[in-house]
């Protein structure tokens, strides 16, 4: 009789655990949805409002209907800034307009994806020129002229700023964000 009570007893204890567990991974999860979505509204301002975002074990599903394509590629690069996320699924959907079709779209887009290529290439070479192997190390993202730079932990303030300012002079640079890397 005691052993079956301490074994239901044990069973119940290691249930409960169990539970916890699960409790503090969903809560876990919660909170880095949230600081997820903290940062794309700080990053995107109110279009970080069409992005909704769900976390699984760290693994971060942005899902969402946006009018432009920078602002689902810099959703993707603010993700994956965010302490926590172990990687980023975007699923994030570009809403059509209604004069354009389909291969019209598509041309469209490949002619922004080649614009923002040729402008993330000019900005890389700008980092490397005034930063040196530190350019190296920075990592960037372009979408329609918006310049995303991904600073490595420990670079200081003042090579930020650096980076900043470089990013910023290139031609056809509308506007830069820093976000860190993890």
């Amino acid at each position: 009789m005691r052993i079956k009570l301490l074994a239901t007893v044990t069973c119940c204890l290691l249930l409960t655990l169990a539970a916890n567990s699960l409790r503090a991974d969903e809560l876990s999860d919660g909170t880095t949805s949230l600081k997820v979505q903290l940062a794309l509204l700080d990053k995107l301002g109110r279009d970080g409002l069409r992005v909704h975002v769900e976390t699984t074990g760290g693994d971060v599903h942005l899902t969402g209907t946006v009018q432009k394509r920078e602002t689902s590629e810099l959703a993707d690069s603010v993700a994956k800034s965010v302490a926590g996320v172990t990687s980023v699924h975007n699923d994030i959907q570009l809403a059509g307009t209604k004069n354009e079709g389909k291969p019209e779209r598509a041309a469209n887009e490949t002619e922004a994806e080649m614009r923002d290529l040729a402008l993330k290439s000019k900005v890389r070479l700008a980092l490397i020129d005034k930063l040196g192997s530190d350019g190296l190390h920075i990592g960037t993202d372009v979408a329609n002229g918006v310049v995303s730079l991904e600073v490595p932990p420990g670079m200081t303030d003042a090579r930020r700023a650096d980076a900043k300012a470089a990013a910023g002079a290139v031609s056809g640079v509308k506007k830069v964000i820093t976000v860190d890397k993890h």
